[in-house]
């Protein structure tokens, strides 16, 4: 009776284990038919243990394996060879409603009442693999942003040891990952950071004061090549698996040093060109006062000299009145080279009719031909072009082309003015005919504070800055100056207005 109580109690004990174990329990005979299963397989599979009895256990797998399974079965009991049971391993199941799942499975044989049977345990694994397919794309994700971003990432560990770094790191620093692992992080550091290093890290873990730890900062790292670069640090401490390490963000910052440079640099131009444009306007203005007055005054004193004074008297007084005229001259020169290099010269733009405006160039210059006793021609333009221009500005290059041309041609020679359509251009020209530029000066000519010495003319005149100016001021209006000279033959300006004027102009 007793025994027959143990026994109960036993099968009793053995039942509540299968009946609440998570796992399920199946039990399948060498046909491999279902003869028993616990709650925890009807759960996993969504069967009833009356829809489950007695069938095959292919019926929950899905293909190939369900065709395979009676084939394999057979082989088995055939052969003795084993190719799952006894090891457990990751198959797929199939529920009631027709979905997959992953699961364990674990099959082991026995033998009950001299029967062969099998009994497997299957353990529903979609949570786990869910949470590991999680895992895998949060460390691929991970993975991909230290491969992609533009700082270098470097770990170390307390020893001061490299031990992974990324493809930015690479580049930044020019070795490969084989090249640093297991290295001090030191190597990446010119002297004399290199040999304080390990003392530095040394006194952090005895001390635990931190000099750079959780501060970023510039610093000074050192190339594969051996050249330095400044780079930015910013180093955080981390405990992985109860192990202190440490890891290092690099930025590159060559770039915006070279920027910053750039802009420093800049700002004292900029700095130095206002502190220039002021010296010369308060110069200019100090000088133009009493230059003017003094001007004034000697054109009293000719009237007078003229009637009363004696030839050194008037020879004096005009050289005086001359050299007035050419510091005034100098003095606006400089005014208009300063607003050039400043870029403050600014442009009133107007709708101009070119063949009016260079009849009134020819009529404004008229003294210069006068005295050097040449003749302004205006030989072509065309009636209907209009070009957008500054008219003051433009008027002063053709007074500065104009006035060379006659200082330099032979007396009761002419002065050619031609203008027309070049290809896509409007072309001014002013040519004369006198002994042209010398070859060794061509290369100077908008140079400032440069004149052409000609033993034709014993007399020079200008301060050196007229077509240094007037190019800058054809370039304003996007337009180009330019000359062909040939000796002994004469020498041709022309300005060239572009086509890009031309749309601002609208050429009719």
């Amino acid at each position: 009776m007793k025994e027959q109580e143990a026994v109960n109690d036993l099968l009793s004990r053995t039942k509540a284990i299968v009946e609440t174990i998570v796992d399920g329990v199946i039990t399948i005979s060498d046909r491999g038919l279902i003869e028993t299963v616990n709650p925890a397989v009807e759960k996993i599979f969504g069967y009833r243990l009356d829809e489950l009895s007695g069938k095959n256990v292919s019926m929950l797998m899905p293909n190939p394996y369900q065709r395979e399974h009676d084939s394999y079965l057979h082989n088995y009991l055939s052969t003795g060879e084993k190719k799952i049971i006894g090891i457990g391993r990751e198959v797929t199941g199939r529920r009631k409603d027709g979905s997959t799942f992953p699961l364990e499975l674990a099959i082991s044989e026995m033998e009950v009442n001299g029967q062969r049977m099998f009994t497997g345990i299957v353990r529903d694994i979609s949570q786990r693999k869910a949470t590991e397919e999680k895992l895998r794309e949060f460390l691929a994700r991970t993975k991909a942003i230290l491969d992609t971003i533009v700082d270098g990432v470097i770990t170390i560990s307390d020893r001061g040891c490299i031990e992974t770094v990324n493809p930015a790191a690479e580049k930044i620093f020019g070795y490969r990952l084989d090249e640093l692992s297991g290295k001090n992080v030191s190597m990446l550091m010119p002297d004399p950071y290199r040999h304080e290093h390990d003392q530095y890290l040394e006194n952090y873990l005895h001390t635990g004061e931190k000099k750079i730890i959780g501060i970023g900062r510039e610093v000074t790292g050192l190339r594969k090549d051996g050249t330095t670069f400044p780079l930015e640090l910013a180093i955080s401490e981390m405990e992985v698996s109860g192990q202190r390490m440490f890891t290092g963000i690099v930025r590159d910052i060559s770039e915006r040093k070279e920027t910053e440079e750039k802009l420093r640099e800049a700002m004292r131009r900029v700095h130095e060109q206002r502190i220039k444009d002021e010296f010369v306007a308060t110069v200019s203005h100090e000088l133009r006062t009493p230059l003017t007055s003094i001007k004034a005054s000697l054109e009293l004193i000719i009237a007078k000299a003229v009637a009363e004074g004696s030839d050194q008297e008037k020879m004096l007084i005009k050289i005086a009145h001359k050299n007035s005229d050419r510091l005034l001259l100098l003095i606006n020169d400089i005014l208009d080279i300063s607003k050039i290099e400043s870029e403050k010269m600014k442009l009133n733009f107007k709708r101009i009719l070119l063949r009016s405006f260079l009849e009134t160039a020819i009529s404004d210059n008229q003294a210069y031909a006068e005295k050097h006793h040449v003749k302004f021609v205006l030989l072509s333009c065309p009636k209907n072009i209009y070009i957008h221009a500054d008219p003051d500005r433009l008027m002063q290059v053709m007074s500065n082309l104009m006035s060379n041309a006659a200082k330099f041609s032979y007396s009761n020679s002419q002065i050619e003015i031609r203008a027309g359509q070049k290809g896509d251009n409007i072309r001014i020209t002013v040519r004369d005919s006198g002994p042209g530029i010398p070859l060794d000066f061509q290369s100077r000519v908008f140079e400032k504070f440069t004149q052409a010495d000609t033993s034709d003319k014993r007399e020079m005149s200008g301060t050196g800055l007229g077509l240094h100016i007037s190019k800058a001021i054809v370039e304003r209006h996007h337009g180009k100056l330019s000359f062909e000279s040939v000796i002994g033959e004469g020498t041709e300006f022309h300005i060239d207005l572009t086509r890009q004027l031309q749309r601002q102009g609208s050429i009719q």
